[in-house]
């Protein structure tokens, strides 16, 4: 089952760098957020949690499409 996307928020950063937070629950979770943080240019996306908060690289990131909002949702299979 997939996640429940609750908000994602966009920050910028310097040189195309991009930060998208999303706040999600699982079922029978209580809500968590994570952090992507990629490039406008694309390359290497970083996953953010609090379990592993010097990031976890995301392999082969341009499968979900252009980093933004719908990169995040199908991140989650949310949206196809």
């Amino acid at each position: 089952m997939a996640a429940d996307i609750i908000k994602i928020t966009r920050q910028n950063g310097v040189a195309g760098q991009l930060a998208y937070t999303a706040k999600v629950r699982y079922p029978d979770e209580e809500p968590s957020e994570l952090t992507f943080v990629g490039s406008v240019y694309g390359g290497v996306v970083v996953m953010v949690t609090e379990a592993f908060p010097r990031g976890v690289f995301v392999t082969d990131p341009s499968r979900f499409g252009k980093f933004s909002p719908k990169w995040v949702r199908r991140f989650f299979g949310v949206e196809e």
